[in-house]
């Protein structure tokens, strides 16, 4: 559709050729059907209003108790169906051979073993090498660690 404007202030005038009248209709019935849809929806979301009496009360009641009833409902579905999920992911692990597992726990307590030793070694380095001498040489100026007065 195509629009041109007269004046400032005027409204558009709209010129319609063949194309622009079934897309017109077609943006019509697109538009009416959203109108509907949306009214259908603002009944459906409105809550039942109150009514005198214990009746409206006690469908108001009745529908709650239902709605809490398909809701523990689904999520007992829920719970069920992940429980399910569960059991088949478990059947998917291979677990390894014993053989497997004795080596590779022999390997990190090794490991673990040599880094333990590594740096065991590095810090007797530093004491013996480093901070001995230091040591040594302050308490010959007066100062130092363990001095008594």
């Amino acid at each position: 559709m195509s629009t041109q404007k007269k004046d400032k202030g005027s409204t558009p005038s709209t010129k319609l050729t063949e194309g622009d009248v079934s897309e017109e209709s077609h943006n019509a019935a697109e538009a009416k059907a959203k109108d509907e849809a949306a009214k259908d929806k603002k009944v459906k979301d409105e809550a039942p209003k109150k009514g005198k009496g214990d009746k409206a009360k006690g469908k108001e009641g009745k529908k709650a108790i239902d709605d809490t009833e398909i809701e523990l409902g689904e999520s007992l579905k829920d719970i069920r169906q992940f429980l399910k999920d569960v059991v088949v992911e478990f059947t998917k692990i291979t677990w390894p051979a014993r053989t497997q597992v004795l080596q590779e726990t022999w390997s990190v307590l090794f490991l673990v073993a040599l880094i333990t030793l590594l740096v065991l070694g590095f810090d007797w380095f530093l004491a013996h090498a480093i901070f001995g001498p230091l040591e040594h040489w302050a308490r010959l100026h007066g100062g130092g660690v363990g001095l008594q007065h």
